[in-house]
Protein backbone atom coordinates (compact mmCIF):
# COMPACT_ATOMS: atom_id res chain seq x y z
CA UNK A 1 0.00 0.00 0.00
CA UNK A 2 1.34 3.41 -0.92
CA UNK A 3 -1.36 5.41 0.88
CA UNK A 4 -4.46 4.87 2.98
CA UNK A 5 -7.63 6.76 3.79
CA UNK A 6 -9.96 5.78 6.64
CA UNK A 7 -13.38 7.32 7.28
CA UNK A 8 -15.89 6.73 10.06
CA UNK A 9 -14.13 3.75 11.63
CA UNK A 10 -14.40 4.02 15.41
CA UNK A 11 -12.63 7.26 16.50
CA UNK A 12 -11.06 7.78 13.05
CA UNK A 13 -13.58 10.13 11.48
CA UNK A 14 -11.34 10.98 8.53
CA UNK A 15 -7.69 9.98 8.59
CA UNK A 16 -5.39 10.20 5.59
CA UNK A 17 -1.95 8.61 5.34
CA UNK A 18 -0.65 10.07 2.10
CA UNK A 19 2.60 8.15 1.99
CA UNK A 20 3.41 4.76 3.49
CA UNK A 21 6.85 3.20 3.89
CA UNK A 22 7.85 -0.47 3.92
CA UNK A 23 8.09 -0.22 7.74
CA UNK A 24 5.77 2.18 9.60
CA UNK A 25 6.02 2.91 13.33
CA UNK A 26 2.81 4.46 14.71
CA UNK A 27 3.07 6.46 17.93
CA UNK A 28 0.79 8.74 19.92
CA UNK A 29 -1.02 9.11 23.21
CA UNK A 30 -3.46 6.60 24.65
CA UNK A 31 -6.88 6.43 22.98
CA UNK A 32 -5.67 8.32 19.91
CA UNK A 33 -6.36 5.40 17.57
CA UNK A 34 -3.10 3.49 17.08
CA UNK A 35 -4.61 0.03 17.54
CA UNK A 36 -7.72 1.20 15.68
CA UNK A 37 -5.53 2.02 12.68
CA UNK A 38 -4.16 -1.54 12.69
CA UNK A 39 -7.71 -2.91 12.88
CA UNK A 40 -8.80 -0.77 9.93
CA UNK A 41 -5.88 -2.03 7.83
CA UNK A 42 -6.73 -5.64 8.69
CA UNK A 43 -10.39 -5.11 7.74
CA UNK A 44 -9.31 -3.62 4.40
CA UNK A 45 -6.98 -6.55 3.68
CA UNK A 46 -9.72 -9.10 4.47
CA UNK A 47 -12.25 -7.22 2.31
CA UNK A 48 -14.53 -6.82 5.33
CA UNK A 49 -14.82 -10.56 5.98
CA UNK A 50 -17.71 -11.46 8.29
CA UNK A 51 -15.49 -13.76 10.34
CA UNK A 52 -12.74 -11.17 10.68
CA UNK A 53 -15.17 -8.45 11.78
CA UNK A 54 -16.37 -10.81 14.50
CA UNK A 55 -12.76 -11.51 15.46
CA UNK A 56 -12.08 -7.77 15.79
CA UNK A 57 -15.12 -7.38 18.05
CA UNK A 58 -14.06 -10.40 20.09
CA UNK A 59 -10.51 -9.08 20.52
CA UNK A 60 -11.90 -5.85 22.00
CA UNK A 61 -14.41 -7.64 24.21
CA UNK A 62 -17.33 -6.25 22.22
CA UNK A 63 -18.72 -9.47 20.75
CA UNK A 64 -21.74 -10.83 22.61
CA UNK A 65 -23.25 -14.30 22.37
CA UNK A 66 -26.80 -13.97 21.15
CA UNK A 67 -29.56 -16.41 22.05
CA UNK A 68 -31.37 -16.71 18.72
CA UNK A 69 -34.25 -18.55 20.38
CA UNK A 70 -35.40 -15.23 21.86
CA UNK A 71 -36.61 -14.06 18.47
CA UNK A 72 -35.41 -11.97 15.59
CA UNK A 73 -36.28 -8.53 16.99
CA UNK A 74 -34.46 -8.93 20.30
CA UNK A 75 -31.47 -10.55 18.62
CA UNK A 76 -31.23 -7.83 16.00
CA UNK A 77 -31.26 -5.16 18.69
CA UNK A 78 -28.37 -6.79 20.55
CA UNK A 79 -26.33 -7.38 17.39
CA UNK A 80 -26.91 -3.84 16.17
CA UNK A 81 -25.62 -2.61 19.52
CA UNK A 82 -22.25 -4.31 19.22
CA UNK A 83 -21.74 -3.89 15.46
CA UNK A 84 -22.45 -0.19 15.86
CA UNK A 85 -19.24 0.08 17.91
CA UNK A 86 -17.33 -0.23 14.62
CA UNK A 87 -18.78 3.07 13.41
CA UNK A 88 -17.75 6.58 14.33
CA UNK A 89 -19.86 7.85 17.25
CA UNK A 90 -21.44 4.38 17.57
CA UNK A 91 -23.89 5.14 14.77
CA UNK A 92 -27.15 3.17 15.15
CA UNK A 93 -29.23 4.71 12.39
CA UNK A 94 -29.85 2.85 9.15
CA UNK A 95 -31.13 5.71 7.02
CA UNK A 96 -28.48 8.24 5.97
CA UNK A 97 -25.85 6.68 8.22
CA UNK A 98 -22.24 7.38 7.26
CA UNK A 99 -20.47 4.32 5.92
CA UNK A 100 -17.06 3.11 6.99
CA UNK A 101 -14.62 3.62 4.14
CA UNK A 102 -11.09 2.17 4.09
CA UNK A 103 -8.66 1.97 1.21
CA UNK A 104 -6.29 3.60 -1.23
CA UNK A 105 -7.05 5.58 -4.37
CA UNK A 106 -10.00 3.97 -6.17
CA UNK A 107 -9.82 0.66 -4.28
CA UNK A 108 -12.12 1.46 -1.36
CA UNK A 109 -13.87 -0.92 1.00
CA UNK A 110 -17.24 0.39 2.20
CA UNK A 111 -19.28 -0.95 5.12
CA UNK A 112 -22.68 0.43 6.03
CA UNK A 113 -25.67 -0.47 8.20
CA UNK A 114 -28.63 -1.60 6.10
CA UNK A 115 -32.25 -2.51 6.63
CA UNK A 116 -33.42 -4.70 3.73
CA UNK A 117 -37.16 -4.86 3.08
CA UNK A 118 -39.36 -6.10 0.26
CA UNK A 119 -41.81 -3.72 -1.38
CA UNK A 120 -44.69 -4.33 -3.75
CA UNK A 121 -45.27 -1.46 -6.16
CA UNK A 122 -48.28 -1.10 -8.46
CA UNK A 123 -47.70 -0.38 -12.12
CA UNK A 124 -49.12 2.72 -13.82
CA UNK A 125 -52.28 0.89 -14.95
CA UNK A 126 -53.02 0.02 -11.33
CA UNK A 127 -53.16 -3.74 -11.83
CA UNK A 128 -49.74 -5.29 -12.29
CA UNK A 129 -47.44 -5.36 -9.27
CA UNK A 130 -43.67 -5.54 -9.22
CA UNK A 131 -41.48 -6.53 -6.27
CA UNK A 132 -38.36 -4.67 -5.25
CA UNK A 133 -35.86 -5.00 -2.48
CA UNK A 134 -35.29 -1.71 -0.73
CA UNK A 135 -32.17 -0.79 1.27
CA UNK A 136 -32.94 1.60 4.10
CA UNK A 137 -36.29 2.45 2.50
CA UNK A 138 -34.59 4.76 0.05
CA UNK A 139 -33.03 2.99 -2.93
CA UNK A 140 -34.27 0.05 -4.95
CA UNK A 141 -31.86 -2.67 -5.98
CA UNK A 142 -32.15 -5.77 -8.10
CA UNK A 143 -29.46 -7.88 -6.47
CA UNK A 144 -30.69 -11.49 -6.41
CA UNK A 145 -28.70 -12.17 -3.25
CA UNK A 146 -30.70 -9.49 -1.48
CA UNK A 147 -33.87 -11.50 -2.04
CA UNK A 148 -32.43 -14.22 0.19
CA UNK A 149 -32.29 -11.93 3.17
CA UNK A 150 -34.72 -9.41 4.63
CA UNK A 151 -33.86 -7.62 7.85
CA UNK A 152 -31.03 -5.70 9.50
CA UNK A 153 -27.35 -6.17 8.84
CA UNK A 154 -24.20 -4.89 7.18
CA UNK A 155 -23.51 -4.30 3.52
CA UNK A 156 -19.86 -4.69 2.54
CA UNK A 157 -18.82 -3.57 -0.93
CA UNK A 158 -15.63 -2.94 -2.86
CA UNK A 159 -14.23 -3.27 -6.35
CA UNK A 160 -12.70 -6.65 -5.51
CA UNK A 161 -15.33 -8.03 -3.11
CA UNK A 162 -18.43 -6.83 -5.00
CA UNK A 163 -21.39 -6.66 -2.59
CA UNK A 164 -21.70 -8.86 0.49
CA UNK A 165 -24.64 -8.91 2.90
CA UNK A 166 -23.98 -9.81 6.53
CA UNK A 167 -27.35 -10.39 8.26
CA UNK A 168 -27.55 -9.75 11.98
CA UNK A 169 -30.16 -12.42 12.63
CA UNK A 170 -28.96 -15.23 10.39
CA UNK A 171 -25.68 -17.01 11.04
CA UNK A 172 -24.02 -16.65 7.66
CA UNK A 173 -23.15 -13.95 5.19
CA UNK A 174 -24.47 -13.95 1.63
CA UNK A 175 -21.40 -13.88 -0.56
CA UNK A 176 -17.75 -14.73 -0.06
CA UNK A 177 -14.54 -12.74 0.00
CA UNK A 178 -10.84 -13.43 -0.37
CA UNK A 179 -8.05 -11.60 1.40
CA UNK A 180 -6.26 -9.05 -0.76
CA UNK A 181 -2.89 -10.40 0.36
CA UNK A 182 -1.29 -12.49 3.13
CA UNK A 183 -1.27 -10.83 6.55
CA UNK A 184 -0.60 -11.58 10.19
CA UNK A 185 -1.71 -9.56 13.21
CA UNK A 186 0.22 -10.00 16.48
CA UNK A 187 -1.69 -8.62 19.45
CA UNK A 188 -0.82 -7.52 22.96
CA UNK A 189 -3.27 -9.66 24.89
CA UNK A 190 -1.59 -13.01 24.38
CA UNK A 191 1.43 -14.60 22.80
CA UNK A 192 -0.49 -16.32 20.00
CA UNK A 193 0.46 -19.73 21.38
CA UNK A 194 -2.15 -21.73 19.48
CA UNK A 195 -1.58 -19.93 16.20
CA UNK A 196 2.19 -20.20 16.58
CA UNK A 197 1.93 -23.97 16.10
CA UNK A 198 0.26 -23.48 12.72
CA UNK A 199 2.66 -20.71 11.71
CA UNK A 200 5.69 -22.83 12.61
CA UNK A 201 4.37 -25.83 10.64
CA UNK A 202 4.03 -23.61 7.57
CA UNK A 203 7.72 -22.68 7.56
CA UNK A 204 9.20 -25.86 9.07
CA UNK A 205 12.09 -27.20 6.95
CA UNK A 206 11.91 -24.13 4.68
CA UNK A 207 14.43 -21.33 4.19
CA UNK A 208 12.33 -19.10 6.46
CA UNK A 209 12.74 -21.41 9.48
CA UNK A 210 16.32 -20.22 10.02
CA UNK A 211 15.12 -16.65 10.57
CA UNK A 212 12.97 -17.79 13.48
CA UNK A 213 15.89 -19.47 15.27
CA UNK A 214 18.20 -16.51 14.57
CA UNK A 215 15.64 -14.12 16.08
CA UNK A 216 15.42 -16.18 19.28
CA UNK A 217 19.17 -15.75 19.66
CA UNK A 218 18.60 -12.03 20.18
CA UNK A 219 17.60 -12.91 23.75
CA UNK A 220 19.33 -16.27 24.21
CA UNK A 221 22.44 -16.62 21.98
CA UNK A 222 22.77 -20.33 22.79
CA UNK A 223 19.50 -21.34 21.06
CA UNK A 224 20.34 -24.05 18.52
CA UNK A 225 17.05 -25.57 17.34
CA UNK A 226 13.31 -25.04 17.78
CA UNK A 227 10.36 -27.38 17.53
CA UNK A 228 6.80 -27.71 18.78
CA UNK A 229 6.25 -30.92 20.76
CA UNK A 230 3.44 -32.55 22.69
CA UNK A 231 3.70 -31.78 26.39
CA UNK A 232 3.36 -35.48 27.25
CA UNK A 233 2.07 -38.74 25.80
CA UNK A 234 -1.46 -37.99 27.02
CA UNK A 235 -1.69 -34.50 25.49
CA UNK A 236 -2.35 -33.26 21.96
CA UNK A 237 -1.23 -29.74 22.88
CA UNK A 238 2.02 -28.81 21.18
CA UNK A 239 4.28 -26.23 22.81
CA UNK A 240 7.63 -24.74 21.73
CA UNK A 241 10.88 -26.31 22.92
CA UNK A 242 14.45 -25.28 22.11
CA UNK A 243 17.80 -26.94 22.44
CA UNK A 244 20.78 -24.96 23.68
CA UNK A 245 24.26 -25.32 22.21
CA UNK A 246 26.69 -27.57 24.10
CA UNK A 247 24.04 -28.75 26.59
CA UNK A 248 22.47 -31.71 24.83
CA UNK A 249 19.19 -30.78 26.53
CA UNK A 250 15.91 -29.29 25.43
CA UNK A 251 14.00 -26.64 27.34
CA UNK A 252 10.42 -25.45 27.19
CA UNK A 253 10.49 -21.97 25.68
CA UNK A 254 8.03 -20.62 28.24
CA UNK A 255 10.69 -21.16 30.91
CA UNK A 256 12.88 -18.58 29.19
CA UNK A 257 10.60 -15.60 29.85
CA UNK A 258 7.91 -13.56 28.12
CA UNK A 259 10.40 -11.73 25.94
CA UNK A 260 11.52 -14.90 24.16
CA UNK A 261 7.93 -15.95 23.52
CA UNK A 262 7.08 -12.48 22.26
CA UNK A 263 9.99 -12.56 19.80
CA UNK A 264 8.82 -16.00 18.60
CA UNK A 265 5.30 -14.67 17.89
CA UNK A 266 6.65 -11.64 16.05
CA UNK A 267 9.05 -13.53 13.80
CA UNK A 268 6.65 -16.40 13.06
CA UNK A 269 4.09 -13.80 12.02
CA UNK A 270 6.59 -12.01 9.79
CA UNK A 271 7.88 -15.04 7.91
CA UNK A 272 4.31 -16.18 7.25
CA UNK A 273 3.21 -13.10 5.31
CA UNK A 274 5.66 -12.99 2.43
CA UNK A 275 4.46 -10.44 -0.11
CA UNK A 276 1.84 -9.17 2.33
CA UNK A 277 1.31 -7.04 5.43
CA UNK A 278 2.42 -7.58 9.04
CA UNK A 279 0.64 -5.82 11.92
CA UNK A 280 2.12 -5.65 15.43
CA UNK A 281 0.43 -3.95 18.38
CA UNK A 282 2.70 -2.47 21.09
CA UNK A 283 6.16 -3.55 19.97
CA UNK A 284 7.77 -3.17 23.40
CA UNK A 285 5.52 -5.62 25.28
CA UNK A 286 7.74 -8.10 27.14
CA UNK A 287 10.94 -6.73 25.57
CA UNK A 288 13.81 -5.15 27.49
CA UNK A 289 15.14 -2.01 25.80
CA UNK A 290 18.55 -3.65 25.26
CA UNK A 291 17.17 -6.14 22.71
CA UNK A 292 14.84 -3.81 20.80
CA UNK A 293 17.39 -2.48 18.28
CA UNK A 294 18.41 -6.03 17.29
CA UNK A 295 14.77 -7.01 16.83
CA UNK A 296 14.13 -3.95 14.67
CA UNK A 297 17.14 -4.93 12.54
CA UNK A 298 15.55 -8.33 11.94
CA UNK A 299 12.19 -6.73 11.10
CA UNK A 300 13.79 -4.35 8.60
CA UNK A 301 15.77 -7.20 7.05
CA UNK A 302 12.74 -9.48 6.65
CA UNK A 303 10.57 -6.63 5.36
CA UNK A 304 13.06 -6.05 2.54
CA UNK A 305 13.93 -9.69 1.84
CA UNK A 306 10.37 -11.06 1.88
CA UNK A 307 8.60 -7.94 0.53
CA UNK A 308 6.50 -7.37 3.66
CA UNK A 309 4.91 -4.05 4.59
CA UNK A 310 5.05 -3.58 8.35
CA UNK A 311 2.83 -1.51 10.68
CA UNK A 312 3.79 -1.36 14.37
CA UNK A 313 2.36 0.64 17.27
CA UNK A 314 4.22 1.72 20.39
CA UNK A 315 4.01 3.80 23.57
CA UNK A 316 7.73 3.57 24.20
CA UNK A 317 10.48 6.11 23.61
CA UNK A 318 12.98 3.24 23.76
CA UNK A 319 11.13 1.72 20.82
CA UNK A 320 11.47 4.96 18.84
CA UNK A 321 15.18 5.23 19.64
CA UNK A 322 15.82 1.63 18.59
CA UNK A 323 13.72 2.08 15.43
CA UNK A 324 15.78 5.10 14.39
CA UNK A 325 19.04 3.27 15.15
CA UNK A 326 18.03 0.25 13.03
CA UNK A 327 16.72 2.29 10.06
CA UNK A 328 20.07 2.37 8.26
CA UNK A 329 18.61 1.77 4.79
CA UNK A 330 15.90 4.42 5.35
CA UNK A 331 13.06 1.96 4.79
CA UNK A 332 11.01 3.21 7.73
CA UNK A 333 8.96 6.18 8.79
CA UNK A 334 7.34 7.33 12.03
CA UNK A 335 3.66 8.28 11.97
CA UNK A 336 2.40 10.24 14.98
CA UNK A 337 -1.35 10.36 15.56
CA UNK A 338 -2.67 13.50 17.26
CA UNK A 339 -6.11 14.42 18.56
CA UNK A 340 -6.86 17.94 17.38
CA UNK A 341 -10.20 19.21 18.61
CA UNK A 342 -11.73 15.74 18.38
CA UNK A 343 -10.26 14.90 14.99
CA UNK A 344 -7.43 12.37 14.67
CA UNK A 345 -4.72 13.51 12.27
CA UNK A 346 -1.46 11.90 11.17
CA UNK A 347 1.95 13.59 11.06
CA UNK A 348 4.65 11.64 9.21
CA UNK A 349 8.39 11.77 9.78
CA UNK A 350 10.20 10.01 6.96
CA UNK A 351 13.69 11.48 6.89
CA UNK A 352 16.57 10.81 9.22
CA UNK A 353 16.74 14.29 10.76
CA UNK A 354 13.02 14.35 11.58
CA UNK A 355 13.12 10.90 13.15
CA UNK A 356 16.16 11.75 15.25
CA UNK A 357 14.33 14.88 16.40
CA UNK A 358 11.34 12.76 17.49
CA UNK A 359 13.65 10.35 19.29
CA UNK A 360 15.52 13.09 21.14
CA UNK A 361 12.65 15.48 21.87
CA UNK A 362 10.11 15.43 24.65
CA UNK A 363 7.10 15.15 22.37
CA UNK A 364 4.44 13.19 24.26
CA UNK A 365 3.75 9.78 22.73
CA UNK A 366 2.13 7.87 25.62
Amino acid sequence: MKSLCIKNYKNLKELSLNSLAPVNLIVGRNNVGKSTLLEAISIYITNGSDEWLKTILDIRGELVNVDFTKGEIDSNKILLEHYSSLFNDHCKEFVNSAAISIGENEDLLNIRLVHVSEKTIKSEDGFETRKYVSYNDCDNVSDSQSLLYLGDGLEVSSASASKILIPFFQRRAFGSVKDKMPFEYVLVEDFQLRRNVLLFDRVSLSDEEKYVVEALRIIEPRVDRLNFLNENEFSNVRVPYVTLKDTGQRFRLSSMGDGTNRVLSIILGLVNCKGGVFLLDEFETGLHYTVQTKLWEVIFMLSEKLNIQVFVTSHSRDCINSFVAANEKKLGQIIRLDNRDGNIVAVSYDNEEDMKFIAQSNIEIR
